[in-house]
């Protein structure tokens, strides 16, 4: 599988718009040094072909020895995208909203829950565990 399509994919799913090519580029490279001479992972290529929710499925497997790799890429790709400037308003707050943040949490609450609903249904639907 081609790491910059993966990476282009993941990111997807984390934000809201397209990842810089520095992000893809360091991504690649800490792939290869992360997880060098192992094969391509069989769950992430699986989420990937078939345009799966892969932050549904690795919210489903986080604790699962199956979901270990998808995690970590996912976090590979936030620490990335967490350096570069386009990234910084996903991460920081400049402006004092403590009741838009009050209702943002609540929002997130709820997603989380439906997003692990989803994610289970997906695991079993595609067989992923």
């Amino acid at each position: 599988m081609d790491l910059a399509a993966e990476a282009r994919y993941l990111y997807a799913a984390l934000f809201p718009r397209q990842p810089d090519p520095l992000v893809v580029e360091r991504y690649c490279e800490a792939h290869r040094l992360l997880f060098p001479d192992r094969p391509a992972s069989p769950l992430v290529a699986r989420i990937v072909e078939r345009r799966l929710d892969a932050e549904a499925i690795e919210y489903a497997l986080r604790r699962q020895p199956e979901g270990r790799e998808l995690t970590r890429k996912l976090q590979i790709l936030s620490y990335l995208a967490e350096t570069r400037p386009a990234g910084q308003d996903e991460f920081v707050n400049r402006r004092d909203r403590r009741g838009v943040a009050m209702l943002a949490v609540a929002g997130a609450a709820l997603r989380s829950a439906w997003k692990r609903l989803k994610g289970e249904l997906l695991v079993r639907r595609h067989g992923l565990r």
